[in-house]
């Protein structure tokens, strides 16, 4: 402060000032007074909770007493932390989103998380900020400083302590009113009625080893719980191709391919038949959903050292756990974990939402595909789209997104994707009396492609079944004029999947030439499938109506 000297005011302008000064130097006092008595009264505060809490348990399920000075800061995690104001406004964007009665849900549900590493440790960690006051954490491992890189929580303070245990802890911080059960447990069989009891109402899977997995997903199966089962992350990059899907959909996943036969070789009754056997297979993975990357690994398994493969047995977290290191990016985990969250999520709080299941159709593909539509429409419909008078056909666009988004590469009749029925899919129409646009397309096997559109020449609309509401077997093919179309006369009994094989040899005309005959290979036996049902013959025709509505709407 500079005095100001002028008209003779010199002692007035003094006054001033030092009255100034004396203000600033009471006031500078006044607030470190203020800090000093503040902190005081901070660490009387602090002292209490620990002393009052140091005796019980937090809300991770930890004993205070047992834990080391680290834990001490997740404490206060115990203390009020039901305060219901706080707690509206924390899963506030969750009620806008699910809507007050759906977050209840979610917040009142039970998941099981197996696997804590990279991918667990995400999918438990979003769905603890999603509300959800009932995790179980299963995992035998501890937090090493090579999975800092994916794990979703845990810090260099919390490596050598088991990963569930730091979950809990960071957990406690974010959502204390979460009750975690954080078991430092190896998921077996033998475990699975105590790990996999309380009534889950889902359960994330995020085991890296596959009998493990087997054990669980079997375990999951019997019990009847609905499980979402996470694949390989490693040795990939790219996020815009994580998929979710049926245990049946990966195609270049090694985990997925060993999984599926692991588990129909745990299944397999070798004195049953193999209709029997195909049934129990369906069965066991009727319940299996599964996140997965339908990218090319970009890294492979790092090699054993000449020490490792002398004494394998020494090395790896348990035995018979694989020992080879897989190389991991860590947002792959990360986005994978949180998808599976997600999902979850979404389904318990009757929000789903209808994931892409399989990898985008190759151009070539779609171009073959609608190829065969159109050749199937100008002979077995007498439909050239290009001619005048000609009805329209859906195009190569619509034709992948029916093959994508519709059918999802499935027999619009069994609903099942195999590498047979992947390798003789065609579309044709369903009913007869309106063109072939994507409200108006199935997607067949050959075998059920020939049925249907004998079935529906019958009529030249729905299948007989449809119109008159009743199974196959049961239909009166005597009320139409006209006949089935073929060369002649079949009896009600050929007009099926199983006869159409044979039928179709009787009516040959020409025996080729022993010279130019080819052996032909048997059909496979997921195409050797009887009539669909009434029931899904109504599935199909009510979606599709679905379809043409939306369709003229728009």
């Amino acid at each position: 402060i500079v005095p100001i000297m002028s008209n003779g005011n010199n002692k007035v302008m003094w006054t001033l000032t030092a009255t100034a000064l004396v203000g600033v130097g009471v006031g500078v006092a006044a607030h470190w007074l203020f800090q000093k008595w503040s902190h005081g009264n901070k660490n009387k505060d602090s002292n209490s909770i620990e002393s009052s809490s140091s005796p019980s348990k937090t809300a991770t399920g930890l004993d205070v007493g047992d834990v080391d000075e680290r834990t001490s800061r997740h404490a206060h995690a115990a203390v009020d932390h039901a305060n219901p104001l706080i707690e509206d406004e924390q899963f506030s964007r969750n009620r806008m989103f699910f809507g007050e009665e759906n977050q209840k849900k979610l917040e009142e549900a039970f998941i099981i998380v197996i696997g804590l590493g990279g991918v667990g440790s995400h999918a438990a960690h979003m769905i603890a900020r999603t509300g959800v006051k009932k995790l179980r954490l299963v995992d035998f491992d501890n937090v090493t400083l090579s999975s800092l890189n994916r794990h979703a929580v845990a810090t260099r303070n919390d490596v050598g302590i088991p990963k569930v245990r730091a979950c809990a802890e960071h957990f406690a911080d974010v959502v204390p009113a979460c009750e975690v059960d954080a078991r430092v447990e190896m998921f077996t069989a033998d475990m699975a009625d105590e790990l996999l009891s309380g009534n889950p109402d889902y359960v994330i899977d995020a085991i890296d080893d596959v009998n493990t997995k087997v054990d669980l997903l079997l375990a999951c199966n019997k019990k009847n719980l609905k499980v979402l089962s996470a694949l390989g992350a490693g040795g990939k990059s790219d996020p815009t191709q994580i998929l979710i899907g049926d245990i049946t959909d990966p195609v270049r996943d090694p985990l997925a391919a060993k999984l599926r036969w692991a588990i129909r070789n745990r299944i397999v009754d070798k004195t049953a038949s193999d209709e029997d056997n195909t049934e129990r297979y369906k069965r066991a993975i009727a319940n299996i959903h599964v996140i997965y990357s339908c990218e090319e690994p970009k890294a492979q398994l790092a090699q054993l050292t000449d020490e490792q493969k002398d004494n394998p047995e020494q090395y790896g977290a348990v035995p018979n756990f694989r020992i080879r290191v897989l190389p991991v990016l860590g947002t792959m985990p990360a986005v994978i974990g949180i998808g599976a969250s997600s999902f979850v999520l979404c389904e318990l709080a009757n929000k789903p939402f209808d994931p892409l299941k399989i990898q985008s159709i190759s151009h070539n593909f779609a171009h073959k595909t609608h190829n065969r539509l159109v050749r199937r429409e100008a002979k077995e419909f007498g439909n050239n789209a290009n001619k005048e008078g000609g009805l329209g056909i859906a195009d190569q666009l619509e034709v992948t997104y029916i093959l994508e988004r519709v059918w999802k590469m499935r027999s619009s009749f069994d609903f099942e994707r195999n590498r047979a029925t992947t390798r003789n899919m065609n579309l044709t129409r369903f009913d007869r009396s309106k063109p072939a646009l994507p409200y108006n397309i199935v997607l067949l096997t050959e075998q059920e492609a020939l049925w249907l559109d004998r079935e529906t020449k019958v009529t030249g609309s729905l299948a007989p079944m449809l119109l008159q509401n009743c199974e196959h077997m049961e239909v009166d093919y005597s009320q139409y004029n006209n006949k089935p179309s073929t060369s002649s006369d079949v009896s009600k009994e050929q007009i099926s999947l199983e006869g159409l094989k044979e039928d179709k040899k009787d009516r040959g005309t020409q025996q080729p030439s022993s010279s130019s005959s080819k052996v032909k290979k048997p059909v496979h036996p997921s195409l050797q499938r009887k009539a669909p049902s009434l029931e899904t013959m109504q599935h199909v025709h009510s979606k599709l109506l679905a379809m043409e509505e939306e369709w003229k709407r728009l």
